[in-house]
């Protein structure tokens, strides 16, 4: 059976995609940073299937939790197949606002800790002859949303980084590869590190926040296209780099994929993979 590591599945995309990939006959890591707080189905699952599914503490920005984990996949399961870096924090506020320390904490949680997962799980699976990685991004990687800035800046720091090592790994069986939702309702608001906008930013702040509260009041609650997105791009033999879910609500960004697709091609030709 594939062994998956899958972070942030406290809720949301990462719990569902627990769900999804374990009745897919994978053995199931979910990491959480607080297991006993688990999502019932995920804590039933578990006892159900105590041989195939464990529920894991995890805080993706702690270094010695991250080969903890890691650690603990291999002695529990003995391989590593599919890596799903899911877990992300969200925050609004102007970029005058957000203090250096929230930049590096959005970074830290986003981009450097999804990345040194990677880094530990890379040996494993060049070891194993091949293997999958998954960041799970976001349409905010390519938007640059105003009053997102650091958010976007790191999300879109992750999609290059994914961009740039399947390009690496591809000699030893290894694809990265993203999924990038568009707007769905989970749990990320309410967790938002959101800063309230100083004066001279008041007005475009009122405003951006009106518009933006409006565009997540609409957005769907089944998360059901970013699981098969993941599953897609977990399975797919010949993966693409980016898989979308949700983006009919941002109708500007299927133009945008398909105008930087060709990039990867010179990535292919710097590194004698045309």
């Amino acid at each position: 059976m594939p062994v998956a590591l899958i972070t942030g599945c406290s809720s949301g995309f990462g719990e569902a995609m627990a769900l999804a990939f374990a009745a897919r006959g994978y053995q199931v890591v979910a990491t959480m940073r607080k297991p006993d707080a688990a999502p019932a189905a995920l804590k039933a699952l578990a006892a159900e299937r105590p041989a195939d599914v464990a529920l894991m503490a995890l805080d993706v920005t702690d270094a010695a939790m991250r080969q903890a984990v890691i650690d603990s996949v291999i002695t529990r399961f003995g391989s590593l197949d599919l890596l799903i870096n899911n877990a992300g924090v969200g925050a609004r506020g102007t970029f005058e606002d957000t203090p250096e320390a929230q930049w590096r904490t959005m970074f830290e949680t986003n981009l450097f800790g999804p990345l040194d997962l990677i880094r530990l799980a890379l040996p494993l699976m060049r070891v194993q002859g091949g293997g999958r990685i998954v960041n799970v991004t976001s349409v905010a990687a390519l938007l640059k949303t105003p009053l997102m800035s650091a958010y976007c800046a790191s999300k879109h720091a992750l999609d290059a980084a994914t961009a740039a090592l399947d390009i690496e790994t591809r000699s030893y069986g290894v694809r990265v590869v993203s999924v990038m939702p568009g707007p769905f309702k989970t749990a990320l608001p309410q967790k938002s590190l959101d800063r309230a906008a100083s004066a001279p930013y008041a007005v475009i702040a009122e405003t951006f926040n009106r518009t933006f509260d409006a565009m997540e009041a609409k957005a769907p609650d089944d998360v059901t296209p970013v699981v098969t997105a993941a599953i897609a791009a977990a399975t797919d033999p010949d993966p693409v780099l980016r898989y979308t879910a949700g983006i009919e609500m941002v109708h500007i960004l299927p133009p945008i994929l398909q105008a930087i697709a060709p990039l990867q091609a010179i990535g292919l030709h710097l590194t004698g993979q045309d």
